[in-house]
């Protein structure tokens, strides 16, 4: 009984290895906040201050808005949104 539990799982460990390097899985791409970093040096990078709220965020993860010919940096869109509510 042990002896065919065990050819079952090596027909198994088999075919999964040969399923995967004839259909091998594409590498997926990140999303979300990850996928819009930019590669950092190893000086590491320029942080700026939201100010709306205050918050210090590296440069490369801030939300840029050009507002009344002055470059922002919010940490999110929320922020800008209220920034640009509260400074008409």
């Amino acid at each position: 009984m042990i002896k065919i539990l065990m050819l079952i799982l090596l027909c198994f460990v088999g075919y999964s290895m040969l399923q995967g390097m004839i259909n091998p899985k594409p590498k997926k791409e990140k999303r979300g906040w990850m996928s819009r970093r930019q590669p950092r040096s190893s000086e590491g990078e320029q942080m700026v201050e939201d100010p709306q709220c205050g918050t210090f965020i590296p440069l490369g993860d801030a939300v840029s808005a050009n507002i009344k010919g002055k470059q922002h940096y919010f940490c999110s869109k929320k922020c800008l949104k209220e920034y640009k509510k509260n400074h008409k």
